[in-house]
């Protein structure tokens, strides 16, 4: 009986022995280590920037021209009379879609480049910023810069 009490209170204390060094996993840094963190760091940041510069830029310019393309289809289409009506589309579509294509595309160069630079550098609101998969979805390898890194 007693063995069985003793195995239950160490199966119980190792639980929380697991759970309390799960929570020091990533400790704080103290604030003497920072400057020389941060100095061995940059050289990521940089190259996280750039990546993030050469995927953000010609995505977001796609992305952006697209809908100047559908925003001027349909403005045109609107103010012709019905903005779901088939020739006012057409009309939209000749007249105003390839203004609305050229105007986002340039809009996305410079909406990426901002983005791509400010998250490359700075990082993304997400614990998993650096892994393999993210980094295909526009994110790069920088965890966020905050007071707890």
């Amino acid at each position: 009986m007693r063995k069985k009490i003793l195995s239950s209170v160490l199966g119980v204390a190792a639980l929380i022995g697991g759970f309390a060094g799960i929570s020091h996993a990533y400790p704080v840094r103290p604030e003497s280590a920072r400057v020389q963190y941060e100095m061995w760091y940059f050289p990521v940041r940089l190259v996280s920037m750039v990546s993030a510069i050469v995927w953000d830029v010609p995505t977001a310019s796609f992305q952006d021209g697209v809908k100047g393309a559908i925003g001027g289809t349909k403005m045109v289409a609107r103010n012709l009379g019905k903005e779901d009506g088939i020739y006012e589309l057409i009309a939209g579509s000749v007249t105003g879609g390839p203004v609305g294509l050229v105007g986002g595309a340039a809009y996305g160069l410079i909406h990426g480049f901002g983005y791509g630079t400010w998250h490359g550098f700075v990082g993304y609101p997400s614990p998993h910023s650096g892994s393999h998969s993210m980094l295909f979805q526009g994110k790069q390898y920088v965890v966020p810069y905050d007071d707890n890194y």
